[in-house]
């Protein structure tokens, strides 16, 4: 671990072509050992020069890596202009991507232009799944509102898209930390009208607002 400096001189070695070639993998891999030291410039230089200097091209995997690791040091400008490079550059953007720039743009405090990148951009793409929806809903949750988690669960919903039984809980567990029973219960009833059944984790949330016997009186 934080052997770098180590790695790249490997990949310098590899790169001479006395040794074995490196591909797609190993670059990735170089930029993130980069990027998990806070050395973006250099592994954006890989991204932007190194590669299209030795004819590969940057699978979805690899750009998935490059826009995480930037959004963990917080650069999300530089995210973003790798995420539009990418769609430049033919290759399409998967959920992953969408999840990645979704918590990306939560965690850096971007709720609003995440609202926005998920109406003009993933929701128009029909490429999203309930790891894109899950990853919104915890955004709302710790950097917006229950009020915005609730209403883009329910409107899920109501567009047709199927939220699992974790989108619920992440709204369930955050009414339970606020205290909202009766709300928490509501959720609970939406969830089993669109055919989710509460889980082990569903009842251990609703444990700390009042016990099973509660739940089984009031027919949750």
């Amino acid at each position: 671990m934080g052997r770098v400096d180590d790695a790249m001189k490997v990949f310098g070695y590899m790169m001479t072509g006395k040794f074995c070639a490196p591909d797609t993998v190993t670059l990735t891999t170089v930029m993130c050992g980069l990027l998990s030291q806070g050395r973006a410039e250099e592994a954006l230089d890989v991204l932007n020069r190194v590669i299209p200097e030795n004819g590969f091209k940057p699978s979805v995997v690899t750009y998935n890596a490059v826009i995480c690791g930037l959004f963990k040091l917080r650069k999300e400008v530089e995210a973003m202009r790798v995420f539009d490079q990418m769609g430049k550059a033919g290759v399409s953007a998967d959920n992953t991507t969408y999840a990645i720039i979704i918590d990306g743009l939560c965690v850096t405090g971007q709720v609003d232009t995440a609202k926005r990148f998920w109406d003009d951009v993933i929701w128009p793409s029909g490429r999203h799944d309930a790891n894109v929806y899950s990853a919104f809903l915890k955004g709302l949750r710790r950097f917006g509102s229950l009020n915005d988690a609730c209403h883009f669960l329910y409107e899920l919903a109501d567009a047709g898209a199927v939220p699992n039984v974790v989108c619920y809980n992440i709204v369930i567990d955050e009414c339970s930390r606020s205290g909202l029973r009766r709300e928490a219960c509501q959720i609970i009833e939406e969830m089993r009208k669109n055919g989710q059944a509460p889980d082990a984790v569903t009842w251990r949330i609703l444990d700390k607002l009042h016990d099973s016997r509660t739940l089984a009186v009031e027919g949750v």
